[in-house]
């Protein structure tokens, strides 16, 4: 069967990201020809598409698996009787879903370099592909938590609908944070999301590197998995 779905899947990678690519970059360049740092739009841009990009492709394989298949009952049996911890079926199922969607954002990559005119080195796609493995890790966990914790259809989708908007257009992905009004701005630079994209820009066009933000990311990962375990165990229990 996978043979007969390979060429739809093949068509799908390749339509996907020039469509998003396509709505977002060709439109807003003419908007935001340089950053505010003056860096060139393309330039600036890419890794926050590449980022949007990932956040499309993720949540379908934890909407599955964490909320379709459990509001229909069919996976918390198969997971209470497993012998594995709750930790262990949370670790891994991320490092499943994070692994394909980097797999599937290297694709992308390929076709947006192909697209625009701007190059990076290879350093600098395996210091973006680091930083994207962090934002997957907690957004990752964002979701798996709304699936987990949320019972109504039109309540979840709602969160989930609020969340891409904040990831969107409040984390500093299509254009700097300093476009909006001071309190603002101040509130949503905080937010994890805004503050791995914020060093990873840093990282990327000026070599600097935040390693106390790196590590405070990786410890809310590993702290907010074991709370979904956690709630995952309750699910289970109930």
């Amino acid at each position: 069967m996978w043979q007969n779905n390979l060429f739809p899947l093949l068509v799908l990678f390749m339509v996907f990201p020039i469509i998003v690519f396509s709505l977002l970059n060709l439109s807003l360049r003419h908007i935001f020809i340089r950053s505010l740092s003056d860096i060139p739009y393309d330039q600036w841009a890419f890794p926050g598409i590449l980022f949007i990009l990932s956040s499309m492709v993720i949540f379908p394989l934890i909407y599955r698996e964490f909320y379709h298949l459990r509001v229909q009952n069919k996976i918390l049996k198969t997971m209470a009787l497993s012998p594995y911890t709750k930790w262990d079926i949370v670790i891994s199922f991320l490092g499943i879903t994070i692994f394909e969607t980097i797999i599937i954002s290297i694709f992308a990559s390929v076709v947006f370099l192909s697209l625009v005119s701007v190059s990076f080195s290879l350093g600098q796609m395996i210091v973006m592909y680091l930083f994207l493995l962090l934002y997957l890790s907690i957004l990752a966990n964002l979701f798996i938590s709304l699936s987990l914790a949320v019972e109504s259809v039109i309540l979840f989708f709602g969160s989930v609908f609020l969340s891409f908007i904040i990831l969107f257009l409040g984390s500093g992905f299509l254009f700097e944070l300093d476009f909006f009004p001071s309190t603002l701005h101040t509130l949503l630079s905080y937010l994890p999301f805004a503050l791995v994209s914020q060093a990873l820009r840093q990282a990327l066009f000026y070599d600097v590197y935040n390693v106390s933000l790196i590590i405070g990311v990786i410890m809310l990962s590993i702290l907010w998995s074991l709370g979904n375990s956690i709630l995952l165990r309750k699910k289970l229990v109930q």
